[in-house]
């Protein structure tokens, strides 16, 4: 960000449905952070458009690469913080085909800092499944063109393309969502939704994992959703490891902001079977919802 070589990016990661979006816009109530306010998968696909998943090798995040993404993302903070710009501090990213490829993101934003987020994976597939299924949200889509530069148009096609697709081909709300793990066209022509979306989940989380276990802890915070809608101190944690307290700001922000939905407990569908099953319960007990 030339303009002011001390401000970093934070980059949100988890699997999609864990909680994100409100992750990042907690964290973006803060005066001195500015939020990216939408999924900018399109932007981070450049150099990679035609690869047929969001895992990409940082090695593909060439100079060139790497530096349109960066402007892009900039641009974009930039004119959602208006006036407030000049004081920011920190700009949060979330796009939820960054938890296959942290990697690629670091290679692209090698200062940046990471906050992951974990929910219960029972929860999360059963909103998977849904978010599936729903029609396209016309009204989101304007509210992203409001920020889009005359470089993010062609987003709007591809858009109404795969809700077109998705309308016409499988009959479930959207061609393709989430996070586009390695095998998932194969899958959703062989496999249940269930299964796509438990994979989804799967192949999201065991990257950060991988991921977070090399990252230095003064680079990285982990936060769970059940926390975060259970009390400011999840979002005051945060915002001590950016060095940006104010516990008062964050007790407000809660009681104005955080309203949980679907934290009820959920089974997993009957339709996951086999090894895919196998692994999502193992996982549930390992990070303690068992």
């Amino acid at each position: 960000m030339a303009d002011n070589p001390d401000r970093r990016f934070v980059v949100v990661l988890g699997a999609a449905r864990s909680g994100t979006s409100m992750l990042r816009d907690l964290i973006a109530a803060h005066p001195q952070i500015a939020a990216i306010p939408f999924d900018v998968n399109h932007i981070w696909r450049i150099g990679n458009d035609r690869r047929p998943n969001d895992a990409f090798a940082p090695g593909t995040a060439t100079p060139a690469v790497a530096r349109r993404i960066r402007d892009r993302l900039t641009g974009i903070a930039r004119r959602n913080a208006g006036a407030s710009w000049p004081q920011v501090r920190f700009v949060v990213e979330k796009t939820v085909g960054n938890a296959l490829r942290p990697d690629f993101v670091e290679a692209v934003l090698p200062d940046a800092l990471y906050v992951r987020i974990t929910r219960d994976p029972r929860r999360v597939i059963a909103s998977t499944i849904d978010a599936w299924k729903a029609p396209p949200d016309t009204g989101h889509l304007r509210r992203k063109l409001r920020l889009f530069g005359p470089a993010d148009l062609g987003y709007m096609g591809w858009y109404a393309l795969n809700a077109l697709s998705g309308r016409f081909g499988h009959k479930r709300g959207l061609h393709m969502w989430g996070a586009r793990y390695p095998g998932i066209r194969t899958d959703l022509e062989t496999e249940s939704l269930e299964t796509v979306c438990a994979r989804q989940w799967l192949s999201s989380v065991r990257t950060i994992d991988r991921f977070f276990a090399d990252l230095p802890p003064e680079r990285g915070i982990s936060v769970n959703y059940e926390a975060l809608v259970g009390g400011p101190e999840a979002l005051r944690r945060i915002w001590s490891f950016l060095g940006v307290d104010d516990d008062a700001l964050a007790a407000r922000v809660f009681s104005e902001r955080v309203r949980a939905s679907g934290n009820r407990q959920s089974a997993l569908p009957e339709a996951i079977e086999g090894d895919t099953r196998r692994a999502v319960e193992a996982l549930i007990a390992e990070y303690g919802y068992g």
